[in-house]
């Protein structure tokens, strides 16, 4: 029987997906049930995932994108000492919940003309919300996250969030997401939803996360480390898939090297979302 979407079965379902990224396994350089870092734990992701759930709920009606984010955020890390767990997910999962709630039958669609009229104000609080989170990357943004004055000027030059994902879409694939239509999102989702027909849940998303490993170096160890890196881990990926390096090799050395692919992990959880609004059943 196909379900009514209510407000507190897509929030579900987005807490679900963030459930069920995690606990994938295994899951090349981030953390999983059998994987932790030593400042960031399986239950971490857990205790945020769940704990986010209200804010989940509130998106379908009128809150703003980057408030939205913004709260996500504080009561994310209200629950678990962690520190960011999910901040990119919250950047795909909003649109896509608002999507669900405004058209489902046309999700990709809504969800791209949902990003394309956010606003200033969207921005500021996205700004807001990513110095909250504390998310470290080498390198720096044209506009820093920890200066207030950066406020005044996306203000000042009137950037949304829509704008400030453009700026952004060459160097962060999860920014990408936004302005290519969410693409990858819609990909997992596919690939996620074929192959749990016919195999286990967690065979499907550890498949598939190895498939955008593959197909695209992670833009989040570019950030962290160098692009250069994130093409070594890509190759690696390859490896596995044409059968070179086993899964769980790749695994321990990513571990091993501290590399953990963030930004894929993101749009895998993205993709569960679409696939469980879809109708697949753990």
């Amino acid at each position: 029987m196909e379900r009514l979407l209510t407000p507190s079965y897509i929030a579900r379902c987005a807490v679900l997906a963030m459930a069920l990224e995690v606990s994938g396994t295994p899951k090349p350089g981030n953390i999983d049930r059998d994987h932790d870092y030593a400042d960031t734990k399986y239950e971490d992701f857990i205790a945020a995932a769940i704990g986010v759930y209200p804010v989940m709920e509130r998106a379908v009606r009128s809150d703003g994108i980057g408030q939205l984010i913004l709260d996500a955020c504080e009561e994310s890390t209200s629950w678990q000492q962690g520190g960011n767990t999910h901040f990119g997910a919250y950047i795909l999962l909003f649109p896509l919940i608002k999507a669900a709630t405004s058209n489902f039958h046309d999700l990709q669609n809504t969800a791209i003309n949902i990003v394309r009229e956010t606003t200033v104000e969207d921005a500021v609080q996205f700004y807001r919300a990513f110095g909250k989170v504390q998310v470290k990357m080498k390198g720096s943004e044209e506009l820093d996250v920890a200066d207030e004055k950066s406020l005044d000027e996306i203000r000042q030059r009137e950037l949304t969030l829509f704008g400030i994902m453009d700026m952004s879409s060459k160097k962060d694939m999860v920014a990408r997401e936004w302005t290519n239509g969410f693409s990858r999102s819609f990909k997992a989702a596919e690939l996620i939803y074929e192959r749990r027909l016919t195999g286990t849940l967690n065979d499907a998303i550890v498949l598939t996360y190895l498939d955008l490993l593959a197909d695209e170096p992670d833009t989040f160890i570019a950030k962290k480390y160098d692009l250069e890196k994130a093409v070594y881990v890509q190759g690696l990926a390859i490896d596995v898939q044409e059968r070179r390096m086993t899964l769980t090799e790749l695994s321990n050395r990513l571990y091993r090297e501290k590399i953990n692919p963030g930004s894929t992990a993101d749009i895998i959880i993205a993709g569960i979302f679409i696939a469980l609004l879809r109708g697949m059943k753990v």
